[in-house]
């Protein structure tokens, strides 16, 4: 594809008073790379250059505070706060560098709140007014093009203007246009400040998804309000603080992409403001829903994270090359549950940015030897051979992909089977990469390419107990449900009740099979290994696919009729059905790994052979680690 096959994304939009080189907003979202003090670090300096460098039109700098006790209130560190001038010096560097590569440097401002509008008196309303528009003021010195003011996703303002949560009396709670009025004074103040120097984006809800909340009625009725006073309308869903309604907000691998477009094209109907959508847009979803007239611009920032360089490998006509985002949420949910410093589970250098600033030239190049072919030795190949050395990748399979390859089977997996063609292909092309599939790599095939370095990938095995009648035909573990000549019944029992195990009974469940779930763990801790945005819809729609989930329930044996189980009590009871399904984890290829590290000086594991628990993103991330520095 070219940039013609994408034409209404690359074509300018006026905002305001400034013109954007094209349609893709980078939208806000907080890497946590901050200084603990809440200013501008090298590390977010480089973040948001990777980001601009990347082609989008306008780069978001997000979720900054405008006050630091609501900051400290909500348990936050690394994060920007504009509360005081101190903040404009290393915003002003934050701002050229984005505008160097011809974005639009824009920054989301937000008062979290304190979750209970009722409690503030208006001298407090006053005083967090007064400080937006301070922090907008600054945004301005600061050279800065843009300001979003976050008015969704049940923060302060629009807790305000909901009735879920606003029971106030006085002239900011009641009826519609009360409940809106201090966003509306938040809008006032800071256009006070800012005049027609900087544009002004708005980001609301258009429907929080609670119960009480108002309609989307009711918020474009609120929009109507505002459009007056703003540039653009930044088109979102759902409540943060209601954790049911996140993955719509956050949409991960198993709802469906661009879920709030639908919204976003209501409000472009009665509305004369320019409008963004948000919510698992590929580039080419963005074409479409523009071309359409669903929205003017369309906001992404996961896709961006795992690879930067998305809207400029568009516009060149290197789509295929993007690296696709596979919607794990680790991104997400490892900064905002634990206040970590971003990472992503495809693109290893996101977040590190700084750390591989100036990546040295290897001085001799280097024959490396992978054995394995999953995720981690792929990525440990290509990032070899890109190095410059001479890499060989041995690949028992006639394909490539490992245990990812049986994971992303199931339909609602189709991110992850869009990530595996990716790398699949990726892999193949690198050059000075020789990947030899159906290859055992023998310990004399090793030797016979005289190694400098081993880079064992041998993955793990599927963990079965030692139980009566666990070699029954009528058993099979989760990885192989999908081979050829294997027989699932109607009525299924998964042992396992963690990612693996889960999205197994999902999968045969909306095939339609009768399926118990059963786990030693209580129910606050089955797909424990699932990030809690990610989990919340995944549990969802086993409930929807009507799995019978059965906790601190033990696997005993099985018997040609189903399973012998034990409740937490000691009591047993026999489940009848027509194939048990194994998803009790995996257990490390540690003999391999003997049997090989010998032959070499140099030898390094990586991915699932090394640790237990292993996941995409540990994968990934090793096999780039073990193979940069080489």
């Amino acid at each position: 594809m070219t940039m013609t096959d994408h034409a209404h994304v690359f074509t300018p939009l006026k905002i305001g008073g400034i013109t954007t080189k094209n349609r893709v907003e980078c939208s806000p979202a907080i890497p946590f790379l901050a200084s603990e003090d809440y200013f501008v670090t090298r590390e977010l300096i480089e973040w948001y250059r990777r980001i601009a460098r990347g082609g989008a039109g306008i780069v978001t700098v997000g979720e900054t505070s405008i006050d630091y006790e609501d900051a400290r209130r909500h348990g936050r560190a690394n994060v920007l706060c504009l509360a005081d001038n101190r903040a404009i010096n290393g915003l002003s560097v934050l701002a050229e560098t984005i505008q160097r590569y011809g974005a639009v440097a824009s920054i989301e401002l937000n008062h979290e709140g304190l979750r209970a509008p009722a409690e503030m008196t208006t001298d407090e309303i006053r005083a967090v007014i007064d400080r937006f528009a301070d922090a907008a003021e600054r945004c301005r010195h600061a050279g800065m093009d843009m300001i979003m003011i976050h008015g969704g996703h049940g923060h302060l303002l629009g807790s305000f203007f909901s009735p879920a949560t606003n029971t106030r009396s006085d002239r900011y709670g009641g009826d519609l246009q009360q409940r809106a009025q201090f966003a509306v004074e938040v809008l006032d103040a800071v256009r006070a400040k800012i005049g027609g120097e900087m544009s002004l984006e708005y980001r609301i809800s258009a429907d929080e998804l609670v119960p009480g909340a108002p309609s989307v009625e009711e918020t474009l009725e609120f929009a109507k309000m505002i459009e007056g006073k703003i540039d653009l309308l930044h088109v979102s869903a759902g409540n943060l603080y209601a954790a049911e309604t996140v993955p719509r907000m956050i949409q991960p691998i198993y709802l469906p992409r661009g879920i709030n477009v639908e919204f976003a094209a209501r409000f472009k109907k009665e509305l004369r403001v320019p409008v963004v959508t948000v919510g698992s847009i590929t580039m080419d979803m963005a074409e479409e829903i523009i071309s359409e007239g669903k929205a003017d611009m369309v906001a992404m920032i996961r896709s961006i994270i795992a690879d930067p360089d998305c809207v400029r490998k568009t516009r060149i006509g290197r789509a295929a090359d993007i690296r696709p985002c596979v919607r794990c949420n680790r991104c997400v949910s490892e900064t905002r549950d634990y206040t970590r410093p971003t990472r992503c589970t495809v693109n290893p250098i996101a977040g590190r940015e700084v750390e591989f600033l100036n990546i040295q030239t290897p001085e001799q190049r280097k024959r490396v030897v992978v054995v394995g072919g999953g995720p981690a030795g792929m990525e440990a190949a290509r990032t070899a051979a890109s190095r410059g050395h001479k890499v060989v990748l041995f690949e028992k399979e006639s394909r490539l992909g490992g245990s990812l390859a049986k994971a992303a089977v199931p339909a609602f997996k189709h991110d992850m089977k869009t990530y595996l063609d990716w790398a699949q292909q990726t892999t193949l092309d690198t050059p000075g990469l020789d990947v030899r599939l159906s290859t055992e790599a023998t310990a004399e095939a090793i030797n016979m390419e005289c190694p400098d370095v081993i880079i064992l990938a041998v993955g793990s095995s599927p963990t079965v107990p030692e139980l009566p009648g666990i070699d029954q035909k009528n058993v099979v573990w989760a990885g192989d449900m999908h081979i050829q000549g294997v027989e699932i019944g109607d009525e299924v029992i998964v042992a396992g009740a963690g990612m693996v195990g889960c999205e197994t009974a999902l999968d045969l469940g909306l095939d339609g099979k009768l399926v118990t779930l059963i786990d030693m763990l209580p129910l606050d801790m089955i797909a424990c290994d699932v990030h809690p945005i990610s989990r919340t819809a995944l549990l969802d729609m086993l409930r929807s696919a009507s799995v019978v989930i059965k906790t601190q329930t033990r696997l005993e044996s099985v018997t040609s009729a189903g399973a012998i189980v034990m409740n937490r009590d000691g009591g047993r009871e026999e489940i009848l059905c027509d194939s048990v399904v194994l998803a009790l984890g995996a257990t490390p290829r540690h003999e391999t790994v003997r049997l090989l590290e010998g032959l070499a000086e140099d030898v390094r594991v990586i991915g699932d052979c090394r640790r237990r628990g292993g996941n995409l993103r540990r994968a990934i991330t090793d096999g780039f680690n073990a193979a940069i520095d080489i």
